[in-house]
């Protein structure tokens, strides 16, 4: 399948709310994350809520040969990985199940980061091999270890040069 990465302006990834709901629930269903649906809607409205602020937000979409959405990087430069200076943070790099295992990611991925800019680059994710190995294959390093907030399971901060 032939697909087309667009960046996203934050008012048009408000305007896709309802597919970018479907996306996470489809990503995040399944293994490692076994997210719920509720989920899902958190995880959108999460980055939309950060989209709406504007400045340093970043959005890379892949797009199907209608139009559909089958996948997204987004990310926002903040402090709040960092804990000092600001970075560039990936906050979410999702690919539909269907279309996993194509290169997909990764291409979203390098795309969301070349948008960005230079910089260091932050993301937190899951401390699972399945995760870790492929963003450690990719170019990032682990740099802590974490259990945000109300989670039961292990995270890591990774970082990009």
């Amino acid at each position: 399948m032939t697909h087309r990465l667009v960046l996203l302006r934050p008012e048009e990834a408000r305007a896709r709310r309802d597919e970018l709901i479907a996306l996470c629930a489809q990503a995040f269903a399944g293994a490692p994350w076994h997210d719920t649906p509720l989920g899902a809607v958190r995880t959108a409205d999460r980055l939309l809520g950060s989209a709406a602020r504007g400045d340093g937000f970043h959005a890379v979409t892949a797009l199907g040969p209608d139009g559909e959405l089958l996948g997204l990087a987004a990310g926002w430069t903040d402090t709040v990985l960092s804990g000092a200076g600001p970075a560039f943070e990936l906050a979410e790099l999702l690919v539909a199940p269907a279309h996993q295992g194509r290169g997909l990611g990764r291409a979203l991925h390098d795309a969301l980061l070349a948008a960005a800019g230079t910089g260091p680059a932050l993301l937190m994710t899951l401390d699972v091999p399945e995760l870790t190995g492929r963003y450690a294959r990719w170019g990032w390093t682990v740099v802590d270890r974490r259990r945000p907030g109300r989670e039961t399971r292990d995270h890591v901060i990774m970082r990009r040069p």
